[in-house]
């Protein structure tokens, strides 16, 4: 009986599917996104490289398709504090499913456009930081309060499964069929999301319309951030995770210096924390009903940077897939209840530019930590460099910990901000 309760108590709580329609619309069209945003991810390097020969025009492409995506998240944020976030959705899917389709056309010609693959990259990426933002602001109105944090495991989940296979399934077709078939299937998947969409109820936010200039209402949203306890702190804890993101770029070199590996320990040190993440997904039911979620979070935070300052002191590759594996269970455990805290605490007037900030914070951190990780790799070796990297974090977080009362106190059921 009692291992019976705990195996309950451990599965991830499916309750948001089961109960809620409209969220089961949305997690599809999510999952479908995902995977549509993983094969492009995929094809356009591919392509681009095989017109030009160029790795500084792929990255160049890239960096087109993530400045765009920036500026979705903060454009997409105030659109979904002033305007339906349903029909925000739909637009914006359409307008990505519009985009794959002008990718897949331009992929057929006998002479395919390199300027088109910059303008259409930035075109996918603004839609979906509009999509994205819209999606994140809607989905506390389509759940229960109590099961945010069962939504949040859900998505994440969806986000590290498709982060894992779509780029295999994109390759896949790249190679039997050509890039116009991977942009086709993933313009396919897109606008047959829009069906599912259709179906939610209206969304408008509710509380005040945001200010109608737009910076000043990015402006608002930095303001209220800052002078939360809660969700400041969430974010202030954010800024470290970003600097840890540039911890791949050393992967690399730390494969080959201090494991004495090749490019298969290359994959390993990759694919650990992914599965570490599915794993802390699966068995997060426990979250939605943790009595100090806050506490719980600031502990995962200190442990998974202990894990990387211990993952530079790693010489053998099984030891360093294993804290890796570690390292990404206990960040995805850090997600999913920063995720709940963020949506409850939030009102719902600031939804769209909160999680707008959340999702630039992101997507920019591992652009910021790779400069970061880059510069610290010319001076040190690079298990040296994941020891300074790991230890910094964790004393930093270990500090916050100790300093930010109002998130180690902080519970899924928000009390009024004092003032």
């Amino acid at each position: 009986m009692l291992r019976r309760l705990a195996i309950r108590r451990l599965a991830m709580d499916i309750g948001p599917l089961r109960d809620s329609r409209p969220f089961r619309d949305v997690f599809i069209a999510r999952t479908v996104s995902v995977f549509g945003i993983g094969m492009l991810a995929v094809a356009l390097p591919v392509q681009v490289y095989d017109l030009t020969g160029s790795t500084a025009q792929v990255g160049g492409v890239a960096a087109a398709e993530g400045f765009a995506l920036l500026a979705g998240f903060l454009w997409g944020g105030v659109l979904a504090d002033r305007h339906d976030r349903r029909r925000l959705m739909l637009r914006a899917r359409a307008v990505a499913g519009a985009g794959f389709a002008l990718l897949a056309l331009n992929a057929f010609l006998p002479s395919p456009s390199l300027a088109a693959l910059y303008v259409l990259a930035a075109w996918d990426g603004l839609a979906t930081g509009v999509s994205v933002t819209a999606l994140l602001a809607a989905t506390p109105a389509l759940v229960q309060p109590d099961k945010l944090v069962a939504a949040g495991a859900l998505n994440a989940l969806t986000v590290r499964l498709g982060s894992m296979a779509s780029p295999a399934l994109g390759g896949l077709v790249v190679s039997a069929f050509g890039v116009g078939w991977n942009y086709a299937a993933a313009a396919a998947g897109t606008i047959g999301t829009i069906g599912l969409l259709t179906r939610l109820p209206p969304l408008r936010p509710a509380g005040e319309e945001p200010e109608a200039n737009p910076l000043r209402a990015v402006g608002d949203g930095f303001r209220f951030v800052a002078s939360h306890r809660v969700v400041g702190s969430l974010m202030l804890l954010g800024l470290l995770f970003m600097v840890a993101g540039g911890i791949p770029v050393l992967m690399p070199a730390f494969a080959t210096r201090s494991l004495d590996g090749g490019a298969a320990t290359v994959g390993l040190l990759f694919a650990a924390p992914a599965c570490g993440a599915v794993l802390a997904s699966v068995t997060s039911g426990w979250a939605g009903t943790a009595r100090a979620p806050g506490l719980a979070l600031l502990v995962a935070s200190v442990t998974g940077f202990a894990a990387l300052a211990c993952l530079g002191l790693a010489r053998h590759p099984a030891l360093a897939v294993g804290i890796l594996f570690v390292y990404g269970f206990v960040e995805s455990v850090e997600e999913i209840l920063r995720y709940g805290l963020i949506q409850s605490h939030t009102p719902d007037s600031h939804l769209g530019r909160v999680n707008a900030l959340w999702a630039a914070q992101e997507t920019g951190g591992g652009a910021i930590g790779s400069l970061g990780a880059g510069a610290l790799g010319r001076y040190l070796a690079p298990g040296a460099a994941i020891v300074v990297y790991g230890t910094v974090s964790a004393v930093l977080a270990l500090a916050l910990a100790l300093t930010l009362t109002g998130l180690r106190t902080a519970t899924m059921r928000p009390e009024p901000e004092p003032g």
